[in-house]
């Protein structure tokens, strides 16, 4: 554009300056003012600055650039079942105590001790339980899996059973969330319960609505993702997935649509590089926030809805601010090259044509 306005002024210039000399200078000048490009340089920026500071209001944090522009493209939601759909927040409603030689407590401050190494939301049931008599040392933590450790001399290991234990022994603990290892010695099997976010169940009519799919790809256990899918109604759920499988599942929805990653967990970061868009939940790991490219700050899942929302209106705001800035340039243009505009007329055409795309970007601003 600036170098279609350099080459015009450069024929009017000379136009004039052979037919009227004494206007040559003041129209050319015209032309350069009347067409300068400050409405064209504002109508992006302007836009997604109000749109971003409209979100950070709203508690939702944007950290990448491409994401007003992929989240009216979306047409795919995958969600983490843990800490995304349910509130993360579990309690210990029974504990199978399996090796007779260990009481109640016992387990439960092994467990807790080695837990309080892992962020995975279970481990935070545990705390109440710690003992600081147990001191866990030597702390490996598998993403999606569990926690192993060593106290007092004793091999400790708790996560899921699928991971701990023989495919023999499995299918006698498929309901439990955890076990817990002594020794690789199967002392105790833990069952806690979550609840489901408050705003779940309407964010998920609201993209079915749309006709955008949705899909679990959780790494608990089946039971669980079956009691959440019966009160959500998702389109299809995947449970007990490791991050590599999680990232697998992704990378071929991909192939056919364009897909959100929703989690908050460790092993949620490798699927958030592969997704479209990642969005993390403000309650999640440290690790996953920063591999996300929105971060929902207000930990509602009714965010994404307003973001949602927000990106269309700014899409739509965008294309109205370069449809007034080109409209304005392409009638101005011939008049100032005609000699039909004075220099104070293009001075403050120019300058209402600014605030008019300004105002216009400003409306993001509004509720």
């Amino acid at each position: 554009f600036v170098a279609i306005i350099l080459l015009t002024s450069i024929a009017t210039a000379i136009y004039w300056q052979q037919h009227l000399p004494e206007e040559a200078f003041w129209i050319t000048l015209s032309v350069l003012v009347a067409t300068c490009p400050c409405a064209l340089s504002l109508a992006t920026p302007t836009a997604l600055t109000c749109a971003t500071t409209r979100l950070n209001r709203d508690g939702i944090m944007i950290k990448s650039g491409h994401v007003m522009e992929t989240i009216p493209n979306l047409d795919c939601f995958a969600f983490d079942k843990t800490g995304t759909l349910t509130s993360g927040i579990f309690t210990i409603t029974e504990v199978k105590v399996v090796d007779p030689s260990y009481s109640k407590a016992q387990v439960l401050a092994y467990a807790a001790a080695v837990e309080s190494h892992s962020e995975h939301p279970i481990a935070k049931a545990f705390s109440k339980y710690r003992d600081y008599e147990y001191v866990a040392s030597d702390i490996a933590v598998k993403p999606g899996n569990g926690v192993t450790g060593t106290i007092n001399n004793k091999t400790i290991a708790i996560g899921k059973a699928s991971w701990l234990l023989e495919d023999t022994t499995v299918s006698k603990y498929t309901d439990a969330n955890c076990v817990l290892l002594i020794d690789n010695k199967i002392c105790a099997a833990f069952y806690l319960a979550d609840d489901i976010r408050d705003d779940a169940k309407t964010l998920i009519s609201q993209l079915k609505a749309s006709n955008v799919k949705t899909m679990m790809v959780s790494g608990d256990r089946l039971a669980g993702c079956e009691t959440v899918q019966a009160q959500l109604q998702l389109d299809i759920i995947h449970s007990d997935k490791t991050a590599q499988q999680k990232m697998e599942i992704i990378t071929a929805e991909q192939q056919t649509h364009n897909v959100a990653m929703v989690g908050d967990g460790v092993n949620d970061t490798p699927v958030f590089g592969a997704a479209h868009v990642s969005i993390a939940m403000g309650s999640g790991t440290d690790v996953a926030k920063s591999g996300a490219d929105v971060i929902l700050l207000n930990n509602k899942l009714a965010a994404i809805s307003t973001l949602g929302k927000i990106a269309v209106k700014t899409k739509r705001i965008i294309f109205e601010n370069y449809l007034w800035a080109f409209g304005y340039n392409a009638i101005v243009l011939p008049l100032a090259v005609c000699g039909f505009i004075t220099p104070y007329m293009a001075v403050i055409g120019m300058s209402l044509s600014s605030i008019l795309v300004v105002t216009n970007s400003l409306r993001l601003l509004k509720k």
